[in-house]
């Protein structure tokens, strides 16, 4: 963000990438961890879907944590942006891969994506890293 508070410029894009790689990492690094348990409980397919889904909201969460701490402020926003942008990448790509349009489940994702981005972006504004208390 520029001296006026609009967004524009190079810093900008290189704030919109670390926040994609902040993610990225984050939910590969969950990925992999549930990929671990349901291999060493061998507990089979069934809880898939919830382990993408958290992984998924954990690595929103960090990204818009660490995107909403960068900025220094309007965190509630920022984190409902990233919330949403990652869940119109994976809607879109869950389309593309079925063609079962949407449907409930659908809806519960953007709720859980849009609150893990909020929660992420409000604990990011409001962290206050120098802060000595003795």
């Amino acid at each position: 963000m520029n001296k006026e508070g609009k967004i524009g410029g190079i810093l900008d894009a290189m704030l919109v990438l670390r926040a994609g790689i902040y993610f990225l990492i984050t939910t590969a690094i969950f990925v992999l961890l549930f990929a671990l348990i349901m291999f060493f409980t061998e507990s089979g397919y069934e809880y898939t879907a919830i382990f993408g889904t958290v992984s998924v909201a954990v690595g929103i969460l960090v990204s818009s944590f660490l995107t909403a701490k960068k900025i220094g402020k309007k965190g509630f926003l920022t984190g409902i942006t990233v919330g949403l942008i990652v869940f119109a990448l994976v809607t879109i790509i869950s389309l593309i891969i079925d063609d079962s349009g949407f449907t409930v489940n659908t809806l519960f994702h953007l709720i859980i994506y849009v609150l893990a981005g909020a929660i992420g972006g409000i604990l990011g504004v409001n962290k206050t890293s120098n802060t000595k208390y003795i």
